[in-house]
Parts: C-alpha cells; structure tokens; sequence
C-alpha cells in the first residue's frame, strides 16, 4: 500500500533527478540549442541567427539554473522536514518562500528574453503562475505555523 512516506520518499529521488538532469544541462545545453535550430530549423551553425540564440540562451538559461537549484535544495530541504513529521513549522514557510521568490524572478527573466524569442513567454507564464500558487500556499502555511504555535502556548 502506497503512504505518505513512500511518496515524499519519490518526490525527493525526483528532485535528486532533476538536479541531475540539470546538470547535464549545463554542459549540454548549448549543444542542444545548436542542434535543434540546425537540424530541425534549418538554420546555419555560423550564422548571426544562430549567435544571438546561443547568447539568448545562456543569458537567460544560467541564471535561471542558479535558481533551478536554490529552488531544488530547499524543495528538498522541506520533503525531509516533512518526512521527519515537522510539517507546520517555520522553516518550511521559508522555504515554500525562497520557492516562490524563485519561481517569480525565473518568470521576469523569461518575459524579458520573451521579447525576442517568443516560447520563453510560455516559461514565463507557467513560472509566474507557480510563483502565485506558492505564495498562497506559504501563506496558509505560514497561518498553520501561528495557529500551532498559539494552541501550543494554550494551558
């Protein structure tokens, strides 16, 4: 029978994944980007086209992957609070904080590339979005952690 522990158990081997995943990211994005825009675009490897994308790229890719991994480290961070039953806590309000300011810079980064490649609005919109969802559930969280810390208090 699947439980709860089994579950953030799976949800912090995906998170070590994905930061896997981005790792590799690093190293083979601007790879990727070359491929994709040469052999599926039809666009010369030499071409100014192709400079401005790979610049494109790397502008907006890196530091949002600085932002991946603060972003992952305290997603995991607070998976082991939760495995560890410390859920209505503060650090974990501060963590499901860093998230969203996470989530909310990567989607001013990507409106900005977004002026001159037009997908990155969608990772803009979907960042942003999360970023919202994030700061709704920190602040319910964060009214747990008073209402806990209150009947705590209470004789």
């Amino acid at each position: 029978m699947w439980n709860r522990k089994q579950s953030v158990t799976l949800s912090l081997v995906v998170c070590f994944v994905v930061s896997l995943i981005l790792t590799a990211g690093l190293f083979a994005g601007p790879w990727a980007v070359k491929l994709w825009f040469c052999s599926f675009r039809g666009w010369e490897e030499d071409s100014a086209a192709m400079t401005r994308m790979l610049t494109l790229f790397k502008v907006c890719f890196y530091p949002c992957a600085v932002l991946a991994y603060v972003t992952l480290y305290s997603l995991i961070r607070l998976l082991r609070n939760i495995k560890s039953d410390a859920i209505f806590i503060t650090l974990n309000v501060k963590y499901l904080r860093r998230i969203s300011w996470c989530c909310i810079i990567v989607s001013m980064i990507t409106l900005i590339a977004g002026i001159l490649y037009i997908p990155y609005l969608f990772i803009c919109v979907a960042a942003g979005f999360m970023g919202l969802m994030l700061r709704v559930v920190k602040n319910v969280m964060e009214n747990a952690v008073q209402i806990k810390e209150e009947n705590e208090l209470t004789i």
